[in-house]
């Protein structure tokens, strides 16, 4: 009976085909196998990555490209070699690239399905560069192999890769061989899906890149193949999404990079952006709701991409500037911006376009106040004749000038069209104008010219009664519920004032009123400050930021503008106390009028129509300081002013970049104006010589310039004797600094005779004895003398040169008490004209300040000499030292003779010694002689009686043996028993010779060690009667 086949796992079928492809010699084989794969790469991406990614790519590589001769697979796993001279395949590229994609996006609800498999597989192809090389080169148009679904899959596939490791694959392209060059190329493909999966990869690839690949991609002529795409592809509107991408891979490349702007400079590229910036125009005739879409975002992308030239303080932006505005941008741009049908953050970023395109350069902000716009459909009618405003006249002019073919319709003037959409349009949108504002702002920024004649008009309109747009009626005559106009203006008035004296003069001297109307006659700064107390009751927050921050740009370092606004200005004191005592209020409000106040009170003088000694009360008492200082923390604390320096102004600010400078810089100053004595004054340069007798003052100056003079000549003098004292101390440490240099120079040399003395002693011993003390005494002799004749002169120099120093001392304490003297004769002198003056009193207290430093640098000068005495002491101790240690030598020098001789006399009696042990051991080796001779007889004698016995034994017949064997033993046992004891002397005679013999070595070694010497004769017949010992010895055993 059969059985059924147990079910095959998911798991196991992956892992036979895996094993299929890997063992497979025919290609059909590994093909079959790699569909299998495929079948399963969407739900088990995991399992089939892992086990099947190093074979895909090297049967990609053997079967699909048919690489003869592949040694090793893409990643290096095994040695096992493919097949040889096999011919490519375009449908093996394909299988293989499909299933490798299906890794990288395997479906959603597969159980194995996680970012990790994409990682692993990025890895997998970035670990090594051939990988990258072999997808790179399926994008060859030259490759036999390079055919649709290769070149798409083969992008896809970079494309996932670089989702995953982007840096990696950045670096492997630019180590491929053209590797950037055919990736470029593909924008030239006529199928749509190939050229915008190549595109889609290099807005990845430049997004982020290094500067060195954009680089490489920009020399590519990226730029004219962009546009031409664009263009290709029906322009802005039609080209849709892929016009947005064109737009963000140009922005890729120019974000940042000089060098790569240049090029599109150079290239042509700027006219062919101005063109296209063309198509943002909506057409004459209705179009569908999605290209109209389509077009809008594109014209963003635009113009965002236009302000990646435009950024301010890049070192290309002036040449940017330069090249756009000849191109004509800045006439397609502001006609952009006036186009109604437009929506409105394309035209307020084309207004801040305009703006950075002429910000801060000359020659285009002249330029530019030349550019006119149609006014059928923009100005009303009161506008649409001839009329000349703020320095601009227009009138009926041609369509020249617009980027927009057109009929013959009325024109004005830019700035004509801006002040009136900043000022007069309160129904249009925000951004847009504040975006207008901006723009003026622009055209007046950097330009001290531009900005005379744009005030001059301003005001010569407002003295006209003239019914055009103008800054100073907007703000003098504000329309009920349009705050945001006379913020607008209030920021353009302020760019026109700030650091401009004359500016401020003359706005200071416009008058608002008609007299013989019986109307009150008031400055403008007056004026301005009705208004702003009128915008406090109740605080209409819009109105308070924008009078009050001009009033402050205004007011600052000017004096005169200061007592205009003070001559009427009580009830706005008060009103601005009353805005920042209650503790509940606005703090953009109350930090506004602290600001005022504070400004005011820091410039005003004794003379103002309210004085400073009434308006410190005001200040310190109504209002306090602990209020004061509160209300300008909430105001520093404002995200606005906080973040003012690290982000870009919103478009529904409320104060302008000017007030905002002065407060952030100036914010110390103001915070301590309100402790500033009320009778110390800021007064402008203007008047700061009013009320001073002019014959006095000369006077004054006069006896005050002979007074520096003196003050001068005596410090000259004290200059000179301080640099002499200085040459002097310089030339002691130098006499110290030789006399140490001596003194080391003899120790050294003693220290390097102590050396030979020593070596000799070892050298040469008992023989050199008396050479060696005779340089022991002239050592000596040396030294003594030396060191009597260094001290007897360091004595004598620092003798004579403490007694000059304190001569020179003496005579400089007296030169300084004349000085001081002669001083408080001449400050006695001119006590009665110091009190008539409080200013020059100052300077007087100046002349004694100095006079204190003089006295002060001579007590250094007097503190240093006593260092130099302590320095001198401290050489004079130093050189006791030194003959203290030579004493120290000389003793250590004696000790040593004394002791060489210790071991002489020592070595002497051990050598006696040593004769005495020799001639001892000369008389043992005698008496062992003899005892060897006897030894020698008493075996001859047992030797004979042997022989005796022997005879005798053969002789005697057998009755007489018995006697005859009696007196052989009895004489065998006496000879025996004498050479027993022979035996026993001759051991002890050894045991004593061996004794002698160890006590001579000890004291031979004994002597060696006190520098004597043996004899080699000794140690040779030493070692003779060794020898012979040994061979006693040895016949004393046998």
């Amino acid at each position: 009976m059969l059985k059924t086949p147990p079910l095959q796992t998911a798991s196991a079928t992956i892992d036979t085909l895996c094993a299929r492809l890997h063992s497979a010699t025919l290609r059909e084989d590994r093909r079959a196998a790699i569909l299998g794969l495929r079948s399963f790469a969407k739900q088990y991406p995991a399992s089939v990555a892992s086990g099947s990614l190093r074979e895909l790519l090297t049967t990609l590589r053997r079967d699909g490209l048919g690489e003869a001769g592949s040694t090793t697979d893409s990643l290096g796993r095994d040695g096992r070699r493919g097949s040889a001279a096999e011919g490519g395949d375009v449908d093996t590229i394909r299988l293989v690239l499909e299933t490798l994609l299906m890794l990288f996006n395997p479906d959603s609800s597969s159980p194995e399905a996680s970012d990790e498999i994409a990682y692993f597989m990025a890895d997998g192809f970035s670990m090594r560069q051939d990988n990258v090389t072999l997808l790179l080169s399926l994008l060859d148009p030259a490759s036999p192999f390079a055919d649709y679904y290769s070149r798409l899959y083969s992008l896809q596939l970079l494309s996932a890769i670089c989702a995953a490791r982007p840096e990696r694959l950045q670096e492997c392209i630019l180590g491929a061989p053209l590797g950037v060059s055919r990736l470029v190329a593909v924008l030239d493909d006529t199928r749509d899906a190939v050229r915008n999966a190549g595109l889609l990869l290099l807005v990845d690839l430049t997004s982020g890149a290094n500067e060195e690949l954009r680089k490489i991609v920009a020399f590519e002529d990226v730029f004219t193949k962009v546009f031409s795409l664009i263009r290709v592809e029906g322009g802005l509107a039609e080209a849709g999404i892929t016009a947005q991408d064109c737009l963000s891979l140009l922005a890729n490349l120019i974000k940042g990079s000089p060098s790569n702007q240049t090029m599109f400079r150079e290239s042509g590229c700027v006219l062919q952006m101005t063109q296209m910036l063309e198509y943002a125009f909506p057409p004459s005739t209705p179009e569908a709701a999605f290209l109209a879409q389509a077009r809008e975002k594109a014209a963003w992308g635009l113009l965002r991409l236009l302000q990646l030239f435009l950024e301010p303080g890049e070192t290309n932006t002036a040449q940017n500037q330069a090249g756009f505005f000849r191109a004509g941008t800045a006439q397609v741009l502001i006609d952009l911006a006036f186009v109604a049908e437009l929506p409105p953050p394309i035209r307020t970023l084309a207004l801040k376009c305009t703006a950075a395109l002429i910000a801060s350069n000359a020659p285009l902000q002249e330029a530019f106040a030349a550019l006119t716009i149609e006014a059928a459909s923009f100005a009303p009618p009161e506008l649409k004749v001839a009329t000349q405003t703020n320095g601009s006249r227009s009138g009926h002019s041609s369509a020249k000038g617009s980027a927009r073919a057109s009929v013959e319709r009325p024109r004005l003037y830019i700035i004509e069209a801006l002040l009136d959409l900043t000022l007069a349009k309160a129904q249009a949108d925000s951004p847009l104008r504040a975006a207008a504002c901006s723009l003026i702002q622009a055209y007046l920024c950097n330009h001290d010219r531009i900005k005379a004649h744009f005030l001059a008009r301003a005001i010569g309109g407002h003295a006209d009664h003239e019914v055009a747009a103008n800054v100073l009626n907007t703000l003098l005559h504000p329309d009920a519920g349009d705050a945001a106009s006379v913020m607008y203006a209030s920021w353009i008035v302020s760019d026109l004032v700030d650091d401009q004296l004359e500016a401020k003069a003359a706005l200071a001297a416009v008058m608002e009123g008609n007299e013989s109307e019986g109307e009150d006659v008031l400055t403008f700064i007056q004026a301005l400050g009705s208004q702003l107390q009128a915008a406090l009751q109740p605080a209409d927050e819009r109105l308070v930021a924008a009078y009050a921050g001009l009033l402050a740009v205004l007011l600052w370092d000017f004096a005169d503008g200061v007592n205009s606004l003070l001559a009427e200005g009580s009830g706005l004191l008060q009103a601005l106390v009353a805005a920042v005592s209650p503790a509940s209020g606005d703090s953009l409000v109350v930090g506004l009028s602290a600001v005022l106040l504070g400004t005011i009170y820091e410039f005003s003088t004794k003379d103002s129509p309210i004085p400073r000694r009434t308006l410190a009360p005001l200040l310190a008492q109504r209002l306090g300081r602990s209020k004061y200082l509160d209300a300008l923390s909430q105001l520093h604390r404002q995200p606005a002013i906080r973040d003012f320096d690290l982000i870009e102004p919103a478009d529904e600010a409320l104060l302008s970049r000017n007030f905002t400078d002065i407060f952030m810089l100036e914010f110390s100053r103001l915070r301590k104006a309100i402790d500033k004595d009320p009778g110390v004054e800021v007064l402008p340069f203007s008047v700061a010589e009013d009320g001073v007798d002019r014959d006095v003052l000369d006077e004054l100056r006069q006896q005050v310039q002979t007074a520096k003079e003196a003050l001068a000549v005596a410090l000259e003098e004290k200059m000179k004797e301080q640099q002499v004292r200085e040459q002097e101390v310089m030339a002691r440490e130098k006499e110290v600094q030789t006399a140490g240099a001596e003194v080391e120079r003899l120790r050294r040399i003693n220290g390097a005779m102590q050396v030979g003395h020593e070596g000799e002693l070892e050298g040469l011993g008992r023989r050199h004895e008396e050479a060696i003390g005779r340089y022991q005494s002239e050592h000596q002799r040396a030294l003594e003398a030396s060191k009597v004749e260094g001290e007897r002169k360091i004595e004598e120099r620092l003798r004579e040169q403490g007694v000059a120093a304190t001569q020179k001392v003496q005579e400089a304490e007296r030169k300084a008490v004349e000085i001081g003297n002669t001083h408080r004769d001449e400050q006695s002198r001119h006590a009665d004209t110091a009190r008539q003056l409080e200013a020059l009193t100052a300077q007087h207290t100046e002349l004694g300040t100095r006079e204190i430093e003089v006295r002060r640098q001579f007590e250094d000068l007097t503190l240093r000499h006593e260092k130099i005495s302590r320095e001198h002491g401290v050489l004079r101790t130093q050189a006791a030292q030194a003959g203290h240690e030579l004493e120290h030598v000389r003793a250590e020098s004696e000790a040593r003779r004394e002791n060489v001789i210790k071991l002489e006399a020592e070595m002497q009696e051990l050598r006696e010694e040593l004769a005495g042990r020799e001639a001892e051991l000369a008389t043992e080796r005698a008496g062992f002689g003899d005892l060897e001779k006897e030894l020698e007889g008493a075996k001859a004698s047992l030797a004979a009686a042997a022989a005796a016995a022997t005879r005798a034994q053969s002789k005697t017949p057998t009755g007489s043996t018995a006697a005859g064997d009696a007196d052989v033993q009895r004489e065998l046992v006496e000879a025996k028993e004498a050479e027993r004891v022979a035996k026993e002397e001759l051991e002890g005679m050894l045991l004593l010779m061996g004794d002698l013999e160890a006590k001579k070595d000890a004291y031979r070694e004994k002597v060696k060690e006190l520098g004597g010497s043996v004899s080699e004769d000794e140690d040779e017949e030493d070692e003779d009667e060794d020898g012979e010992e040994e061979e006693a010895d040895e016949e004393g055993v046998d």
